[in-house]
């Protein structure tokens, strides 16, 4: 019995996996979006599922999304809908639309009542639906990512697909919204061989998409104009919560070791990369700078730390930044917690003071929240210097 349920669940996470990805082109999306919509507009109630099924497998377009679009006939905009379309079908047919009065409801016509229906259906649909698929295609081809790199954050994503669907989901937004990732090997930020430890990694999404980037590198498929990803790094990810440790783990068997520890305490080796994604404004002022004492003591002569902390002179960026965070404690039953930001001037000179050289990257171009990629390096020790 528990074998057939993991079985039904793996295949319902499968499957759901497939409507999820399937046409996600620009032009394919904005199809699926503009077809839904024209589809919902159509009379023909109980039917608009089947419809977009048929179509999605007619013209191989995203499912899901059709009928999303198709729900623009919901409870609460149907009768506003269906009103506009027998009037402007009414309009178009005779010249003049219905008069509202209960007169007209006695003396109506059920076969003129219904080719009003239907034109004025095909006509809005229309328009809706040409209009949801131009505003789709506009966003997609402004917002979104180009297709290689879209399939290099689909493969890191889908590393979790057996942790369940919020899981899939949550890396899926996470990797293609948060510039961090992308930026990390834009920048080409990292070595590529040695030790990298994730230090606070969550589910490991940057391991993941390390992991992803191999691959993908390898196969011969890789962004144009990005410099080629490490190679050769061994991963490995810190994280404080277990369950969550747990999924990383699952997520990356086999390419990264993930430990549930705590980054104030974890045995560091020597290494040549440190991760450190919101993790250090989460703790008092010592406590970011007896980690970061540990971290540069780790780090071989080369090797590089890349922070990304908020900076706290950033504005009325970084008020989103603490109200998202407010949010986040609430959410978690903790609405008091504190954070502990520091401006990007003071992190730079911190910085200094551990002996790196370090480059700011400003993330506040990607997104409206005042986060800073903090690339730090410790000085290759030359023979002979003093």
């Amino acid at each position: 019995m528990n074998v057939g349920v993991a079985f039904g669940r793996a295949l319902a996470r499968r499957s759901l996996h497939r409507l999820r990805t399937e046409g996600d082109t620009p032009g394919r999306q904005a199809a699926a979006f503009g077809l839904g919509a024209f589809i919902g507009c159509s009379p023909a109630f109980g039917f608009h599922l089947p419809l977009c099924l048929f179509g999605g497998w007619l013209f191989n377009l995203n499912r899901l999304k059709m009928y999303l679009a198709a729900n623009v006939s919901n409870p609460f905009l149907a009768p506003f809908l269906l009103f506009t379309e027998v009037q402007l079908g009414r309009l178009l047919r005779v010249g003049a639309p219905y008069s509202v009065s209960l007169d007209t409801f006695r003396t109506l016509n059920i076969w003129s009542f219904g080719a009003d229906l239907l034109l004025g259906s095909v006509v809005v649909g229309a328009a809706l639906g040409i209009t949801a698929a131009t505003t789709t295609y506009a966003l997609v081809r402004r917002y979104g990512t180009e297709p290689i790199v879209s399939r290099l954050f689909g493969a890191a994503a889908d590393r979790y697909v057996e942790s369940g669907v919020f899981a899939w989901e949550s890396a899926n937004g996470k990797l293609r919204l948060d510039p961090v990732y992308r930026e990390v090997l834009r920048e080409g930020m990292l070595p590529d061989e040695g030790v990298l430890v994730d230090l606070g990694c969550g589910r490991g999404l940057m391991l993941s998409l390390l992991a992803s980037a191999r691959d993908c590198w390898r196969n011969g498929q890789w962004p144009e104009g990005w410099p080629p990803p490490p190679t050769r790094l061994s991963l490995r990810g810190v994280e404080l919560r277990p369950h969550i440790a747990a999924d990383a783990s699952r997520a990356l068997q086999g390419e990264a070791i993930v430990d549930a520890g705590d980054a104030r305490t974890f045995d560091l080796p020597a290494v040549r990369a440190v991760l450190l994604f919101d993790v250090l404004h989460m703790l008092p002022y010592d406590q970011q700078d007896r980690i970061l004492t540990r971290v540069v003591s780790a780090l071989e002569p080369g090797g590089v730390l890349v922070v990304r902390e908020a900076n706290a002179a950033g504005g009325w960026r970084m008020r989103v930044i603490q109200l998202a965070n407010w949010c986040k404690g609430l959410f978690e039953g903790d609405p008091g917690r504190r954070f502990h930001f520091r401006s990007t001037r003071e992190w730079i000179a911190r910085f200094g003071q551990l002996g790196l050289t370090v480059r700011a990257c400003p993330l506040d171009e990607h997104a409206p929240m005042a986060n800073v990629l903090f690339e730090a390096r410790r000085p290759v020790e030359r023979p002979g210097c003093p």
